[in-house]
């Protein structure tokens, strides 16, 4: 899989990788399925290893992973602000389902913003916290301050990562 992505993003350059690290990040936090076929963490990943091979700026790359996050997670709560019934129905019909969503549920309640933070860097919780902060009604402000917070660790840290991976990676 990682190496079909890298392939996918190398296929139209620089554009392509950059495109691939903000899209991912984002549709993984916005639509949860998304985010299990081909997960967001892994093109920041492969940015910062394609960085080390010369075919985008590791700036580059970290400022689309930041962006990328926050654009997704806003989706993801705003998704969750407007569907909130809908959604919440859905999440809760299978019985995985329900134990993953009270589970989250009981972070958010529990941790509020610390939540958002954790949930950054936990792949179930990347996809289900925005959406379900959106739909408890945490406050938008807190919301984005936490989000802005975690994804300025999480971009830098997962583009690093790639980047220190690169002499083994494809290039």
């Amino acid at each position: 899989m990682t190496a079909w992505l890298a392939d996918q993003m190398l296929v139209y350059g620089s554009f392509g990788i950059l495109a691939a690290v903000l899209l991912l990040p984002a549709l993984e936090a916005a639509l949860p399925v998304v985010g299990a076929l081909l997960p967001g963490q892994t093109a920041v990943v492969l940015s910062g290893v394609l960085a080390w091979h010369g075919h985008v700026t590791v700036e580059a790359a970290l400022l689309t992973a930041l962006v990328g996050a926050v654009l997704g997670n806003l989706a993801g709560y705003a998704i969750g602000s407007r569907w909130k019934e809908r959604l919440m129905a859905r999440m809760t019909s299978r019985s995985r389902h329900r134990r993953v969503t009270e589970r989250a549920l009981g972070l958010i309640e529990r941790r509020g913003g610390g939540a958002v933070f954790v949930g950054r860097f936990t792949a179930v919780l990347r996809t289900l916290v925005p959406t379900l902060c959106g739909a408890t009604r945490m406050p938008l402000r807190r919301y984005l301050l936490w989000s802005v917070l975690s994804s300025a660790v999480w971009a830098p840290a997962f583009v690093l990562i790639g980047y220190v991976m690169g002499p083994a990676g494809p290039g």
